[in-house]
């Protein structure tokens, strides 16, 4: 049997292009806010993106968050590189994930208590659930896959399709 990670190398490309995609606008921010790069663009909201990014709630621990979420989008790249059918890669994965959702979600509150918004967080804001279930989907692909073959093809009838039942 092939390795389970390369089972559906389009979905995990997929899942691991939107960890890039949110590591890459993090890390954009995360330089305007160390002051490695003098402006930022922000193509929807004006100056909304220098706004959040130079507010106080932006450097927890006194740490650009830009530089927070693009590790956190790193080490969920990282791990999407080795199979995610071990549960000590899938749970580690799903956690990083859903804290990062938690993280977009926090932030676009506070944007709103700002009155400003950074259009490279919004991005992330709205392709992390996507990466979460992204990542959910995998995990239960590696489920089916790695059962056994018996268990997977009991009761399975051409006509009403093959139900799964998962312990």
């Amino acid at each position: 049997m092939a390795s389970l990670h390369l089972l559906y190398p389009s979905h995990r490309v997929w899942t691991m292009g939107l960890a890039v995609a949110s590591l890459g606008a993090m890390l954009y921010v995360g330089l305007y806010q160390s002051r490695a790069i003098r402006h930022i663009w922000c193509p929807v909201f004006s100056k909304g993106c220098e706004a959040v990014a130079d507010a106080a709630f932006a450097k927890p621990f006194g740490i650009p968050d830009g530089y927070i979420a693009a590790v956190l989008y790193a080490l969920i790249f990282l791990l999407l590189m080795v199979p995610t059918a071990k549960l000590w890669i899938w749970i580690p994965l799903l956690v990083l994930t859903g804290l990062a959702t938690l993280a977009n979600f926090l932030g676009v509150r506070d944007m709103m208590n700002l009155g400003s918004f950074c259009f490279h967080c919004m991005i992330t804001t709205v392709l992390s659930p996507v990466l979460l279930w992204e990542i959910w989907q995998l995990r239960l692909a590696g489920l089916f896959f790695s059962l056994p073959e018996a268990f997977v093809n009991a009761g399975c009838n051409v006509e009403e399709g093959c139900r799964l039942y998962l312990l």
